[in-house]
């Protein structure tokens, strides 16, 4: 019986043995696993538009810890989903093909490969939104002036807001604003006979709490002189134009008076603008500075306030 049971003893001390062995040698698959296997990234953090264009931007974000690479993605409304546009290795991108003044929305995920040569990705960023510039604006021109004013205009900018003029002051050396306006035309006043302007005109949109500019447009422009030297520059002068006025009107220079003979432009073309009176009627015409035709001839009665 003794000996049974040392037998016994011997035995189970055995089997104990090689369960230990076993539970201490079989693998897992944790225990040999690579650390890099086990990687995990955070989502980019910190994302900012470094610049913009009217179809552009960059943006950067702070770099994540154990990633090898960025994809970028835009939110497109045409599909109704995220689609990846870029993918780099850098912390920054930039990003075309972009519509002018208009809102983006992008989210961005950190990847890298593990030591089995899987992909390892973060969630997504936070979303981010921005906007593009407006486009410049285009063909700011002149569409009439005299001595002592100049009318800009300006095609109209898509998905603008407003317009910002601005003035050049010699004297300070700065450009000091005009006005803000809605319209594609702006007459500036107070300006001086024969003298040189410069004038800039930008565009911006007003959107998620802030303005975006567009470029400025800029444009040099000088006045109309005094008539006194018009017959010289190849005008038929102010004498002249009363006398057409007059023609015009029936009226004896007797009879007249003159309270206006200005040399402006209309639609591009110099003209006079001549006004007076005769008795209890007022008269406007507007004659070609250079050859003398009357393009347009007005008579109403004067008290009509």
């Amino acid at each position: 019986m003794k000996k049974e049971f040392m037998s016994f003893k011997k035995k189970f001390a055995a089997a104990a043995l090689t369960a230990a062995l076993a539970i201490t040698l079989i693998p897992t698959g944790l225990e040999y696993a690579d650390a890099e296997s086990m990687l995990t990234l955070a989502p980019p953090t910190d994302i900012k538009t470094v610049s913009r264009d009217d179809d552009e931007i960059t943006l950067s974000w702070n770099a994540v810890t154990g990633a090898q690479g960025y994809e970028i993605y835009r939110y497109s409304s045409t599909y109704d989903k995220w689609i990846e546009v870029e993918r780099t290795n850098n912390t920054f991108d930039e990003i075309d093909d972009l519509l002018s003044a208009s809102i983006y929305s992008f989210k961005i995920r950190a990847y890298a490969q593990n030591a089995s040569g899987q992909y390892v990705y973060s969630d997504f960023s936070d979303t981010f939104k921005t906007v593009t510039a407006p486009k410049d604006v285009n063909n700011l021109r002149v569409s009439s002036k005299s001595n002592n004013s100049v009318t800009l205009k300006w095609n109209s900018v898509k998905r603008a807001d407003k317009y910002q003029v601005y003035k050049y002051d010699k004297t300070s050396g700065t450009w000091k604003r005009l006005i803000t306006t809605s319209k594609t035309s702006y007459t500036v006043k107070g300006l001086s006979s024969g003298t040189s302007y410069r004038f800039k005109v930008r565009p911006y949109r007003e959107t998620l709490g802030y303005k975006y500019y567009g470029d400025f447009e800029d444009i040099s422009v000088k006045t109309a002189s005094n008539s006194s030297s018009s017959e010289s520059s190849g005008y038929i002068g102010e004498t002249r134009a009363k006398q057409i006025a007059l023609n015009k009107a029936g009226v004896s220079s007797s009879k007249a008076e003159f309270i206006k003979v200005k040399l402006d432009y209309d639609d591009g073309v110099r003209v006079y603008d001549v006004k007076f009176y005769e008795g209890d009627y007022e008269y406007e015409v507007e004659i070609n500075a250079r050859t003398g035709a009357v393009y347009d001839y007005d008579k109403d009665f004067r008290w009509d306030d």
